[in-house]
């Protein structure tokens, strides 16, 4: 559980890293205000997994980015800067927080509260709540975070291609080759794919409850 003291501490970090690490991207303040209007800092992140309570979403989205700035800043920058990395230039601390901080927004207003029921240990049927998916614009899951962030601010290329491509292969098994070559591609040609990538998953299967409800 996410107290109210929490999530509005979480929305007031969540805020100030947008300030400090995405600077004066234009149309910042107008995504802002549009993801506080659409209920972004109080929902879930999902309904049966990782943060599935109220306020997990923005909390996921803190983690990802605290991670992925912690890999870059400890690990693969000092190893670009002593000549032992793949890493032709810099990752810009910018696009670390674009990438993390908005990857998961597809999620705002798609996951509402509803009455669900289980058996108990007696096998008597009760209720209990919990969230139900109601997808009004199913547009694919990073694809949907692109869109939503192009209609506020100018995404680079790299952005682009980690927000679509955060989901790794949970999201590419069941488009084929297709889409098994465009990730590999992805993930060839921007670093920033597979840094997106890895803070997700560390973020979500490691660091992050379930709670049972």
């Amino acid at each position: 559980m996410i107290t109210e003291l929490e999530m509005q501490a979480n929305k007031e970090k969540f805020i100030a890293y947008c300030h400090e690490f995405i600077g004066e991207r234009d149309g910042l303040e107008r995504l802002l205000k549009y993801m506080d209007d659409s209920g972004f800092y109080t929902a879930p992140s999902s309904t049966n997994f990782h943060l599935n309570v109220e306020g997990g979403l923005c909390k996921h989205s803190l983690n990802v980015f605290e991670t992925a700035r912690n890999i870059y800043e400890n690990l693969l920058e000092p190893r670009r800067q002593a000549g032992d990395s793949s890493l032709n230039q810099p990752i810009p601390m910018e696009s670390i927080a674009i990438s993390t901080l908005f990857h998961d927004l597809c999620k705002m207003q798609m996951y509402h509260k509803t009455e669900k029921w289980k058996k108990d240990e007696a096998g008597r049927w009760v209720s209990y709540p919990g969230y139900e998916v109601k997808d009004d614009f199913p547009f694919g899951h990073g694809e949907k975070s692109c869109f939503i962030i192009e209609r506020f601010i100018r995404l680079k290329k790299s952005e682009l291609l980690a927000i679509r491509w955060h989901m790794c292969m949970f999201d590419v098994s069941e488009q084929g080759s297709a889409g098994r070559f465009s990730l590999r591609a992805a993930m060839e040609s921007e670093p920033l794919v597979t840094l997106v990538q890895t803070a997700d998953l560390l973020s979500s299967n490691c660091l992050e409850v379930t709670t049972k409800l």
